[in-house]
């Protein structure tokens, strides 16, 4: 599936993949779900440690964009590339997947470490 195109259950199965938690286990939102793609308080220390960066984009309605700005000694390709959501979280998620993933993803969540 397209990094882009992750949203919901799935964008929160590959982030808690990668922060090294199982999909659906309890953690911080009040659902006892970790849902860092509509909880502020899973997302924000991932947003903070990796520095992602996130705006919302001129002249294209209520879309956002965000790209992993980390440690200036990785290179762009480390970064990833720029991505979009329909919210703040959404944006920043699919930005910390596709700086570790790439654009595509396999949803059988077999992330290699």
């Amino acid at each position: 599936m397209k990094t882009a195109d992750l949203a919901g259950d799935a964008l929160d199965a590959v982030v808690a993949r990668l922060e090294g938690r199982a999909p659906g286990v309890k953690g911080i939102d009040t659902d006892g779900h970790f849902s860092p793609s509509t909880d502020w308080a899973a997302a924000g220390p991932i947003i903070e440690r990796l520095k992602i960066h996130v705006a919302p984009m001129p002249g294209k309605g209520w879309v956002w964009c965000a790209i992993v700005v980390t440690e200036h000694e990785r290179s762009a390709a480390d970064r990833g590339t720029w991505m979009e959501g329909r919210t703040p979280l959404v944006a920043a998620m699919r930005a910390y997947v596709v700086s570790r993933l790439g654009d595509e993803v396999t949803l059988d969540l077999s992330i290699p470490r």
